[in-house]
């Protein structure tokens, strides 16, 4: 389900910009900035409903708060191939972040359901799931684009949506408890538990300058290959394989990860996986060629992989299980900030100061998050 849902969301990444431009956007620098816009839209919304959507999971059941996500992803999907303007695109964007949150619902699932000892090795088999289906959408996406237009993508992705749905529908159960036994904690008291524990606010706080670095590049990353890559009749292609090569590795390498956080700590798996992710975003701003960037973006993503599994396994072990859900889209809430503020940011930077400057700027956030998790974050002993 999953990877079904995160495939249709990954179809539109690579020609985003493109259509940003094909709805009337002309100057370069306001497609940029445009593009940010568009990319962040989904989860500026999400930041505020996704807690509120875990809390309403941990007391009325989580399984419905999935089918919930996935049927209202797949019908904003749906209306996007209609939008006239950029305008009505962005609203759209936003209105899908509100309604929508499947990861989230998915992880309290999967965290309430796995043993302490296998968590990490969880974590990264439903990494490995999304990261598939992030490596297949652009590519498939990508090629889809130059062959039947945008505006098509965006009725493959929602019927993909409905797809995930109906399987969540008919394949997935969740430990059912009597309702007067659910022991769910207030919304609000489950912020009190977050900013008052050090551990899960750091852990916020990481989760927001990971996406935030991590989403910067999207923006631009298209048009900068669009520089590397002259060929137009190809070009939403090419976007896709860069887009999807990095995926590709991170995919290879989640499962790794994961055992190595069962085995050697969760928190020391964190901060090696951001420092080498950091370091191998800084040299492609300096490449002068798309197969140079595409064997870099592949190198990337054998170290990315390894992050989010860490971190949604650390926030699972701080957290009681009747707390996981609301927890889980609080400190996901974070991620979502961070998907917001990245694109606007990388979309004004490049504007600003070029595109290979955001490639510096990711690389320096990153960097950073390696030595805020080795000093604030705690690792529960077994």
């Amino acid at each position: 389900m999953e990877f079904l849902a995160v495939l249709g969301m990954a179809l539109v990444l690579p020609f985003l910009p493109f259509y940003v431009r094909e709805l009337g956007v002309r100057e370069l620098e306001d497609v940029k900035r445009w593009s940010g816009f568009i990319y962040a839209a989904p989860f500026s919304l999400a930041i505020f409903t996704g807690p509120l959507w875990g809390w309403l999971g941990d007391r009325y059941g989580r399984r419905m708060m999935l089918i919930r996500a996935v049927f209202g992803f797949a019908v904003t999907s749906f209306l996007m191939a209609f939008a006239q303007n950029v305008t009505q695109l962005f609203f759209l964007r936003l209105i899908q972040g509100g309604v929508a949150g499947f990861i989230a619902a998915t992880l309290a699932i999967v965290a309430t359901t796995t043993p302490r000892e296998r968590m990490g090795y969880a974590m990264g088999i439903l990494q490995t799931s999304l990261t598939t289906g992030g490596i297949i959408g652009p590519l498939v996406g990508g090629f889809l684009a130059d062959l039947i237009g945008y505006r098509n993508i965006f009725f493959l992705t929602g019927g993909f949506g409905f797809l995930a749905g109906f399987l969540v529908i008919f394949l997935v159960r969740e430990d059912a408890k009597p309702k007067e036994d659910r022991k769910s904690p207030g919304l609000f008291s489950n912020y009190r538990f977050v900013f008052t524990s050090p551990t899960l606010t750091a852990i916020f706080v990481s989760s927001l300058i990971v996406q935030l670095a991590i989403m910067a590049i999207q923006p631009v990353l298209s048009l900068f290959v669009e520089i590397l890559w002259p060929s137009a009749e190809t070009l939403s292609t090419m976007a896709g394989a860069v887009f999807g090569i990095a995926g590709f590795s991170s995919l290879l390498a989640a499962p790794y990860w994961g055992k190595r956080g069962d085995r050697t700590g969760y928190k020391k798996t964190l901060a090696i996986a951001t420092l080498a992710t950091g370091i191998s975003y800084a040299p492609q701003g300096l490449v002068t060629d798309v197969f140079q960037l595409l064997i870099l973006r592949f190198i990337l993503g054998l170290f990315a992989g390894g992050i989010l599994p860490a971190l949604y396994t650390l926030t699972t072990l701080n957290t009681p299980e009747e707390r996981r859900g609301g927890i889980m889209g609080i400190t996901r809430s974070g991620l979502l900030l961070g998907n917001v503020l990245g694109p606007i940011s990388g979309g004004f930077l490049g504007a600003s100061l070029g595109m290979r400057s955001v490639f510096v700027f990711t690389a320096v956030l990153l960097v950073t998050v390696t030595f805020s998790a080795k000093n604030f974050i705690k690792e529960p002993p077994h």
